[in-house]
């Protein structure tokens, strides 16, 4: 490829105000090897600036660009961005789009997650049984098909993974296997955080792909998300409910030996959560946190031992194992086999891990858990980003940068820390700080609610179309709207929604522009993040409240835990990350520089010093009771 600058790798005519910046400050910690840590609010164009320049220092110097995303919708903007690059570069450039591999599979796997995925594709693939994956490998090397459909794809990249998922099951191919062929020769691959921060996935594919991390430009895309996804990658539990599946299961295949053990373990689970051992927190309760959930912490000789008294540790595990290997030949899922994994994980570190019994009352009964909860996203990020050969973490709540710098153990030296100014208008918005009601725990009754939902109903008569409500939780949420006086429709976010019930729900909210909707959602849940409303779609955002963590042990742990490693337990444990989400759900408001609304937080803890100061731009945020004739005043320029 002929010498290029970096104006020829930027898709886009002009460059917008920030980015030049930012395009400034990443070139620089390619160079250096370095990992810019990037809070760049919307607009900036942190894809385009990210990807422009990771690809031409990665074809300059021979690297690889993994960009990281965990929502499919940046998966279609990263493709279309590079696009635009090889148009704008007018070379070949080869760019792999790999999703879950269960996501990839063309065969019928209604039903199968996780390990049984996983398990059911390792068995019927060594048995020579899916035709998908034996019409690209044969004889160890890709089929003369499977080479035919990857010239194609070469001339054709980049192309979104349902391009290749559609061409696959056309050509009865494995649409995974070809896509890792394809990124032998990849110079991008786009793929989830689990790719490279799981460590048995990473490990799978870097040896298919013949990788090493030096060799890795790493783009993290909302990054403020990676640690929490980390910690739920390290962390494992166990239920009465899967062990009464369990023993079902068993009792179905014929696998007598292990239900006594197993009904053992569960008498075990209500033995430990019986026990009278209360635990001190920092909210001075015990046992019970407040949110109808009873739980104490546990030792892990303490659960060991009492398993070890039934019969031996490891022949447990070994046993079922062996069980859940046979019991997938004939219904492909086992939950014996996701038991012997708990158990193995069991075994592992108490440093950094918080090990909890727990019970709480569902629509099913009482359910019992052992949880094995990790606190530290560095056992595994740590590792990478020293291995790694230099890349960018970027979001627009990556505030305050420091502490996703520790959390994932960045060395200072390694780390570069930048915050960026949003490039929209600062007039086409208006930020206000109401200091007159509060969701504090301490503050939770119906002369609350009624006061929380005046509010909101003034708040939605004053701003104009559709307005966004989001609460700390579905219980306030529930408890607040039944309150609420308004003619406008109003729209239920659920708890539990499928991808269709989400994309039906948002687009009857966008129709509903000109009489106005209010959409009533949760601060972190499924529309407070990566949904966009551009133009005159939402016209106000209101955040209600503060969604601080339970006041639970597994809060209690993690403010311990950070305060003995950073001294800052409080803050990376409790404030900073309630108020991230709440910034979040913020920024649904101004997606573009021609948007204009308004954006309201609604709590008088929004205007206390400890959580003032997480607001990125303090700049023009309005702390009022008089917020009446200001928004009247916004809407009328």
């Amino acid at each position: 490829m002929s010498q290029k600058t970096e104006k020829d790798f930027f898709p886009h005519e002009t460059i917008r105000e920030g980015q030049e910046d930012m395009l400034k400050d990443f070139a620089e910690a390619l160079e250096k090897k370095q990992f810019l840590l990037a809070h760049a609010p919307t607009g900036i164009g942190k894809t385009a600036t990210a990807l422009s320049m990771a690809v031409k220092h990665a074809i300059e110097k021979d690297k690889v660009v993994f960009f990281l995303t965990n929502r499919h919708t940046q998966h279609q903007i990263a493709i279309h961005t590079l696009q635009l690059i090889k148009k704008k570069i007018d070379e070949k450039l080869i760019v792999v789009d790999l999703i879950g591999k269960r996501w990839m599979c063309n065969q019928e796997i209604a039903g199968l997650f996780g390990t049984d995925f996983t398990e059911f594709c390792k068995a019927i693939v060594e048995k020579g049984e899916c035709e998908f994956y034996n019409n690209v490998i044969q004889k160890k090397s890709p089929s003369v098909e499977a080479k035919r459909v990857l010239a194609e794809l070469e001339i054709r990249s980049p192309l979104h993974n349902e391009d290749i998922i559609r061409l696959c099951k056309t050509e009865k191919l494995c649409s995974y296997e070809i896509s890792l062929l394809l990124a032998k020769k990849a110079k991008v691959i786009i793929a989830d955080y689990n790719y490279i921060f799981n460590p048995f996935i990473q490990s799978t594919i870097f040896n298919k792909l013949e990788l090493s991390l030096d060799k890795i430009i790493l783009v993290v895309d909302e990054g403020h998300n990676l640690s929490n996804r980390i910690i739920d990658m390290l962390s494992t539990n166990l239920t009465n409910f899967v062990l009464k599946n369990a023993i079902m299961e068993a009792k179905k295949f014929g696998y007598h030996g292990v239900i006594l053990w197993l009904q053992q373990i569960n008498n075990i689970l209500d033995n430990l959560y019986g026990l009278n051992n209360k635990n001190s927190n920092p909210w001075g309760s015990s046992r019970n946190s407040g949110q109808g959930q009873n739980e104490r912490l546990v030792t892990k000789e303490e659960f060991l031992t009492k398993v070890q008294s039934i019969v031996s540790y490891d022949t447990l595990i070994s046993e079922l194992e062996e069980a859940a290997e046979e019991i997938r030949k004939k219904q492909r899922k086992s939950y014996l086999g996701g038991i012997a994994n708990f158990l193995s994980q069991w075994k592992g570190e108490d440093k950094g891990y918080a090990r909890i019994i727990s019970q709480k009352e569902t629509k099913y009964g009482e359910m019992v858990t052992l949880s094995y909860l990790c606190l530290d996203p560095s056992f595994v990020s740590k590792d990478i980003f020293s291995q790694t050969y230099s890349g960018l973490i970027m979001s627009g709540t990556l505030n305050p940068t420091f502490m996703h710098r520790d959390l994932l153990g960045i060395e200072r030296g390694r780390g570069v820390e930048k915050e960026y100014q949003s490039p929209f208008p600062p007039e086409n918005k208006l930020t206000i700080v109401i200091p007159e009601t509060t969701t504090k725990f301490t503050s939770r009754n119906d002369m609350m609610y009624h006061q929380i939902a005046e509010k909101c109903s003034d708040l939605v008569s004053l701003i104009s179309g559709n307005v966004a409500l989001f609460f700390p939780s579905y219980y306030m949420r529930d408890q607040i709207s039944n309150f609420i006086k308004t003619k406008k429709r109003l729209f239920w976010e659920k708890n539990t929604m499928t991808k269709e019930e989400k994309e039906l729900l948002l687009e009857d909210f966008k129709r509903e522009k000109l009489l106005g909707g209010v959409l009533l959602g949760v601060t972190g849940a499924n529309f407070a993040e990566g949904i966009d409303f551009p133009g005159d779609l939402l016209q106000g955002v209101v955040v209600i409240g503060l969604p601080l963590g339970k006041p639970d042990l597994k809060t209690t742990e993690l403010i311990k835990y950070y305060d003995e490693k950073f001294k800052q337990g409080w803050d990376y444990g409790y404030i900073f990350p309630a108020m991230s989400k709440c910034i979040q759900s913020a920024g649904r408001c101004i997606r573009s520089e021609t948007d204009r609304g308004v954006v309201v937080f609604l709590d008088e803890r929004f205007s206390w010093e400890r959580y003032f100061k997480c607001f990125p731009e303090r700049v023009g945020l309005i702390v009022t009771k008089d917020y009446q004739q200001r928004i009247k005043a916004f809407f009328s320029k």
